[in-house]
């Protein structure tokens, strides 16, 4: 199966290989295509995944007023299908997090999120139905968000692709 393959990619030349874990990257028996959007339509995007979600629950100022639930992505498996010059973004305080918003409904579908730069962070409730099989949130304390991150076994690497852990 998968691990057979992934074990005989060492004996391939290095030109093919990185082309090849790409493309081994997008079709993984685990992920399947999510697509998704905010409420009025005008930003659609698809997103590939798990269809068992394992999603953030911050508590941190700006996500306790949003109701921010999220799950985190490399930027590799997200596609901002339209609706490119209908976002918006806001930023505070250390501004690495990039909170993307609709400026027509208002809706965060998703943003770049300060713990994963690299990545973007994915509203589940903004995905369409049919293909999320489960969800489990874990919480995660934004209130003390230097601590948690320290304390935090796998978080920085959520947004890392296949390739880049190989």
């Amino acid at each position: 199966g998968y691990t057979r393959v992934l074990s005989g990619l060492s004996r391939l030349p290095k030109t093919y290989l990185s082309r090849f874990k790409s493309v081994l990257f997008f079709y993984r028996m685990d992920h399947v295509k999510h697509i998704g959007g905010c409420h009025c339509g005008a930003v659609r995007f698809q997103v590939w995944n798990s269809p068992n979600l394992h999603v953030f629950e911050c508590n941190c100022s700006i996500c306790t007023k949003k109701q921010n639930l999220h799950f985190i992505v490399p930027k590799k498996q997200f596609l901002l299908l339209q609706g490119g010059g209908d976002l918006t973004t806001y930023t505070f305080n250390t501004h690495a997090a990039r909170h993307t918003f609709c400026k027509i409904c208002g809706v965060q579908s998703f943003y770049t999120p300060r713990s994963n730069p690299n990545g973007y962070g994915i509203a589940p409730h903004c995905l369409d139905p049919g293909t999320v099989c489960s969800v489990t949130v874990e919480k995660f304390c934004g209130e003390k968000w230097e601590e948690s991150m320290q304390a935090h076994k796998t978080i920085r690497g959520m947004s890392n692709a296949l390739e880049e852990t190989l």
